[in-house]
């Protein structure tokens, strides 16, 4: 990626005196501070003091603003530095590459996609499918779940970062055990669209989430028993004989 070393660079130095993984989660949650929707003013305020009074504000804020920089054209900086810095590949933590996701967007959306269409990613990692689908059409509802819940936190500052609309859910998507959700949305405000996060327990509050079908009765397609059907000619056991 295009001016990554100073990136590194910066964030080493804010890992000063620290281990590289809790620096960078420490730097995801910092980060997301300032985007979150608060029940109210007051709450608000506290915590943007708790943002304002940290020790390394500074350095806290020239990193967000290179990843910020580095981020336009929907890329995905986050999970760059996470790769080289912090996961080096730890449980196959190796994110698709932005060429291949360009092109599964490109077959999966196609051109023909509509302001409001859905888009799911069960297995986001930081986002870059997500993203790349936003490539073709911003106004995409992109929603995006993960095991790892980094990588939600990542995910979900790609989606601040542009301005983009949605859910990223800490979840497993294989059991359907749902953790933590966020919902992604923007709010216009003199003319631009101001992007927010609502944080959420709640299985039900979910879109990606799989709801039971309460109430609903599922009709089996099948009236009569299954026959098994014998084939006409006996085999041999010979592959060749099959064709």
């Amino acid at each position: 990626m295009k001016q990554f070393n100073p990136l590194l660079t910066e964030f080493e130095r804010f890992a000063y005196g620290q281990s590289l993984h809790s620096a960078f989660v420490e730097l995801l949650d910092w980060a997301l501070l300032p985007f979150r929707k608060w029940d109210d003013a007051d709450s608000q305020n506290i915590a943007l003091e708790k943002y304002r009074t940290h020790p390394k504000v500074q350095q806290l804020i020239t990193l967000v603003t290179l990843i910020g920089d580095l981020s336009e054209g929907f890329n995905d900086p986050l999970g760059e530095l996470y790769m080289q810095a912090i996961s080096n590949g730890f449980n196959g933590q190796y994110f698709s590459p932005t060429p291949v996701c360009n092109m599964m967007a490109a077959i999966s959306v196609g051109d023909d996609s509509v302001p409001g269409q859905t888009v799911c990613d069960c297995a986001c990692g930081s986002g870059r499918m997500l993203l790349a689908a936003a490539k073709i059409n911003r106004h995409l509802h992109l929603y995006g779940a993960d095991l790892d819940i980094t990588c939600c936190k990542m995910a979900l500052l790609n989606m601040l970062f542009n301005s983009l609309t949605g859910e990223i859910a800490h979840m497993n998507s294989l059991s359907n055990d749902f953790y933590t959700g966020y919902r992604v949305d923007t709010v216009l405000v003199d003319g631009y669209h101001y992007p927010y996060y609502v944080e959420f327990n709640e299985p039900g509050q979910s879109r990606i989430w799989l709801h039971d079908l309460k109430g609903t009765e599922v009709k089996s397609k099948f009236d009569k028993p299954f026959e098994p059907v014998r084939s006409l000619q006996p085999i041999n056991g010979t592959q060749g004989t099959l064709f």
